[in-house]
């Protein structure tokens, strides 16, 4: 029994238009069950040449409904014997929903710092000003990142990113998304201390709009970090709210009675904003100079950081609401506008609460997947989760998701906040490989941190198992220090993602497999794609069909760790 995005008709429908659900099942008869104002209704479904098939108004978004077969119960996670809970049904949502471009597009994070020096009179001189208390540092850029992290500076710039879109896109890339570009005392720029300026030292406005048209003119897109849970310390908006009591500023951060506020993770150059102060609400939400607002003139959505914390009281009290009053002035701006979110946790009751676009897919695919294959979790702690474990995971969170956002959530391995998956894997790159094959053939927009397609590792030992700051080391343009081996397979991967729309839009579904292989495929129309994982190596006994990797016709017993397989008609 299959019931994905392709069979819904229209997949991207407005409140109250009218909706055609089909369901793929031997079954002849059958109900549509949907919640509607705290009640069960119930709609006999008809058959149709696979299966069945029902219309029904969308009258709310969420729309949550399951299907009453003969056999039991089907909703979100298989058939079931009673009615499921509400959390197991299926859930549909109406627009505004990602544009339809986001869907499985290739993306590349940079770390504007680090990736590309195009203006070197723009780079931040040695000691040029104090940070946390230090003079900042001016750092070559073969030097490797340091404890100082935030501190130290390469003088990689926007026109950097400029002079590099020639390399991105001959690997393919389609969307990028920046960390944070605003003024700010950091390298990494997420102490924001103005919004309406791009850094002086990234190459200003005039790089960014520069960086825009260029992109747009290679039909790439570019996706913005919004920072707007915190600001800076040093934010003139802080700055007043410290000095004066009475300052209206005041009610935009939230103190405590001792004179201590609330901030980021509890570091205090990072003061939270309480989106219950009317004038948070105007200056970040509704007012034409919010941030969200004035740059989609010169962007094509946003990143917003830390989304599952905004909210109110120095809280994430209605973190729901905010994140929606955000995403829908961003789409004010631009109708075509992206919005996704930093959702390091569970993401499905955001993305169910008809919030966001999407978000970075941490629990339901880079944390399990790395656990998988490393043996251990994002901190280093030794971890037992075997295939099936990891296989469960993914498909519990595929399942759960919304089903108009599977194909637009952020899916990666490496990103600036956590350990690159190459040194994870203590640069094994065949395994990195299985994880890299693994991600692009699964469900979701695939996304690469800088570096990981020439083989960027970290230079902390092992023993000191940290991301930030050693994740962030700069590219390395020596093309002598590449493992053009490495970048010809991401071109391979990539240049799939874009040529099968099995890939970008297909549904997704277990595929038996010997013990010690992953295996899943992938389904749109009569188009399939099997997809075979196996780290420690796996015989496999095939119908003719086409390796996708290597184009090579492959037929009966074939030994693979990884393979993307298209089976010939």
């Amino acid at each position: 029994m299959i019931h994905d995005l392709a069979h819904i008709h229209p997949p991207f429908p407005e409140l109250g238009e009218e909706v055609e659900l089909f369901l793929e099942t031997e079954a002849r008869e059958g109900l549509l069950l949907y919640e509607r104002d705290g009640e069960l209704h119930k709609k006999p479904m008809a058959p149709w040449e696979k299966g069945l098939r029902v219309k029904v108004p969308l009258h709310a978004s969420p729309f949550r409904y399951c299907f009453r077969l003969p056999q039991g119960y089907l909703g979100s996670h298989g058939l079931e014997k009673t009615l499921p809970r509400y959390d197991r049904f299926f859930h549909l949502l109406a627009k505004p929903l990602p544009p339809e471009w986001a869907l499985g597009r290739v993306y590349y994070q940079i770390f504007p710092d680090r990736f590309r020096q195009g203006r070197p009179e723009l780079a931040p001189k040695d000691g040029a000003w104090l940070y946390g208390g230090k003079p900042i540092r001016r750092k070559a850029w073969d030097e490797p990142p340091g404890e100082d992290g935030a501190r130290e500076f390469y003088g990689g710039d926007l026109w950097g990113v400029l002079e590099a879109l020639p390399y991105l896109e001959d690997l393919g890339v389609e969307v990028l998304y920046l960390t944070p570009i605003f003024q700010s005392p950091s390298s990494h720029r997420y102490d924001t201390e103005d919004y309406l300026r791009v850094d002086p030292h990234l190459g200003g406005e005039e790089a960014l709009r520069a960086l825009y048209e260029a992109l747009e003119a290679r039909g790439m897109k570019l996706i913005l970090d919004g920072v707007f849970n915190h600001v800076g310390a040093t934010h003139p908006w802080f700055q007043k709210a410290l000095e004066d009591p009475t300052a209206p500023e005041r009610g935009m951060f939230t103190f405590y009675p001792d004179g201590s506020y609330a901030s980021f993770w509890g570091v205090k150059h990072m003061p939270k904003l309480d989106y219950a102060s009317f004038l948070t609400q105007e200056r970040f939400v509704h007012s034409p100079k919010a941030p969200v607002r004035y740059w989609m003139r010169l962007a094509h959505g946003w990143r917003l950081d830390v989304a599952h914390s905004i909210g109110e009281g120095g809280t994430n009290r209605k973190n729901a609401r905010w994140l929606r009053a955000l995403a829908q002035a961003a789409k004010e701006e631009r109708p075509d506008a992206l919005v996704f979110g930093e959702l390091s946790y569970d993401t499905t009751p955001t993305l169910r609460a008809h919030t966001l676009d999407g978000a970075m897919h941490y629990a339901g695919f880079a944390h399990p997947v790395m656990e998988w294959l490393s043996g251990k979790d994002l901190h280093g702690n030794p971890v037992d989760v075997g295939l099936k474990e990891a296989w469960q995971t993914l498909w519990d969170h595929y399942q759960a998701l919304p089903l108009q956002l599977r194909h637009a959530m952020y899916t990666f391995l490496s990103s600036h906040d956590i350990p690159r998956a190459l040194w994870r894997l203590r640069g094994d790159k065949e395994r990195f490989k299985t994880a890299y094959a693994l991600l692009f053939a699964f469900p979701g927009s695939p996304a690469l941190y800088y570096g990981d397609e020439i083989g960027l590792s970290q230079p902390n030992p092992y023993a000191v198992w940290r991301g930030d700051p050693f994740c962030r080391a700069p590219f390395p343009w020596d093309e002598s220090r590449w493992d053009h081996g490495l970048l010809d397979f991401f071109r391979r991967l990539i240049r799939l993602k874009k040529t099968h729309p099995v890939l970008r839009r297909g549904g997704l579904l277990a595929l038996p497999a010997p013990e010690g292989v992953l295996a899943f495929k992938r389904r749109l129309g009569e188009e399939e794609i099997w997809a075979f994982f196996a780290p420690e190596g796996a015989r496999l006994s095939l119908p003719p069909g086409l390796d996708l990797l290597s184009g090579e016709e492959v037929a009966g017993e074939v030994e693979a760790s990884y393979l993307l397989f298209q089976p010939l008609a």
